[in-house]
């Protein structure tokens, strides 16, 4: 066998190898981005009145986090039963639109499965990694956000970095938004680029600037 069919041999039993571990890493990250998405959610029911479509948006993500929570033990081999009893509370909660009680139940949930966002935070709006989501707000994001109007259900997503903790800025992005046109980018992006991307909206305004957000990041 010549060096070269050894080669793609290795490549092809390394790739049998990986294959679960990877699909574990995936699961695993899917579910712990719901968690914490439904973690900020509920916390902004709680600080503000609920629109109805975030109380949409909410039933709709718990939803999607008990389907996750089954995939995630079914590869992790965990006990599922204490997840889905938190669940269980957060739904039945959520009909009576006790805010604060589904708030602690996910609170609770993403202090158990925190999100790995080492190489993501701190966010640096500047530099190269800067560039790189300005590219990437202008090709991805800038035809639907930098469109939308102030009454538009489509936010401003400068502002609305402004007003969030950059860990949930990220998960947001990774997630999207269920319920609108939002679109996670956990899979096409890679967590350099979804870093880069939070870089660029929270990057500050220089006073008296202008070209929008970001162009005091862009003089540096």
């Amino acid at each position: 066998m010549s060096p070269g069919h050894v080669r793609r041999l290795r490549m092809v039993l390394l790739a049998i190898v990986l294959a679960p571990v990877l699909a574990h890493a995936d699961r695993a990250m899917r579910f712990r981005v719901e968690v914490a998405l439904l973690a900020h959610e509920t916390h902004q029911a709680v600080l503000g009145p609920t629109s109805t479509r975030l109380f949409a948006r909410i039933r709709s993500d718990l939803g999607v986090l008990g389907f996750e929570a089954r995939s995630y033990c079914a590869s992790a081999g965990c006990d599922i039963g204490p997840i889905k009893a938190r669940i269980g509370i957060a739904r039945k909660a959520l009909r009576r639109k006790a805010m604060a009680t589904v708030w602690s139940e996910m609170r609770a949930l993403r202090r158990r499965f925190p999100v790995d966002l080492r190489g993501l935070l701190p966010l640096r709006p500047y530099g190269r990694r800067w560039r790189e989501g300005r590219f990437l707000y202008a090709h991805l994001c800038a035809t639907c956000h930098a469109a939308a109007g102030p009454q538009s259900p489509i936010p401003n997503l400068f502002v609305l970095a402004r007003h969030e903790r950059p860990a949930d800025l990220v998960v947001e992005i990774l997630a999207g938004v269920r319920g609108t046109r939002a679109v996670g980018y956990a899979d096409p992006l890679s967590g350099r680029q979804v870093a880069a991307l939070a870089d660029y909206l929270t990057a500050p305004v220089r006073p008296g600037a202008s070209g929008g957000p970001g162009r005091a990041a862009a003089s540096r």
